[in-house]
């Protein structure tokens, strides 16, 4: 049984959503809440997303609307929230990198003895499933931008059929 487009999307946005949520959860969480805003940001940035793919990923399945204009809104807005989760994704990973990193604190001491290797690893961990995150988020926007186009070029060429029809 082969799945559809929209219900690959969906799985896609599922997927994303449990990665980002490990991604806050669990390797995201190397400091103290007080010592790294950065770390915060991150956080709340990779639970936003978890969030917004999971409300669109259901609405494969809660919603549907017998008027293609309607679908083709709904596609055009995640499509733009797709755009923006990568924007802030981007941005939110790069501020944790930078934040996390502690260079000048590196420059005078071996970080090794400051965190555990959990920890060290937990920092590439989380950004390598930020960096998966996005990647998988531009397949799913991709994805989409064929679909509407696709559709697109169906609706004029129905609309050309009709018109020569009504002619004769």
């Amino acid at each position: 049984m082969l799945l559809s487009r929209k219900e690959i999307v969906s799985l896609l946005l599922f997927l994303t959503a449990i990665i980002s949520v490990l991604n806050a959860s669990v390797f995201g969480n190397v400091l103290p809440l007080h010592v790294s805003y950065e770390q915060l940001g991150h956080q709340v940035v990779c639970v936003g997303t978890a969030y917004i793919c999971l409300i669109y990923a259901m609405s494969t399945w809660l919603y549907h609307s017998n008027y293609s204009r309607t679908r083709l809104h709904m596609r055009l807005v995640l499509v733009a929230m797709i755009l923006i989760m990568i924007l802030f994704n981007c941005a939110s990973t790069y501020y944790f990198l930078t934040g996390v990193s502690f260079s000048k604190l590196g420059d005078s001491m071996e970080l090794i003895f400051l965190f555990s290797s959990f920890a060290m690893a937990s920092k590439s961990v989380s950004l390598s499933m930020s960096a998966i995150s996005v990647v998988i988020l531009i397949v799913i926007m991709v994805l989409l931008i064929v679909t509407i186009i696709q559709s697109h070029r169906r609706h004029k060429r129905d609309r050309m059929r009709y018109l020569e029809s009504q002619k004769q």
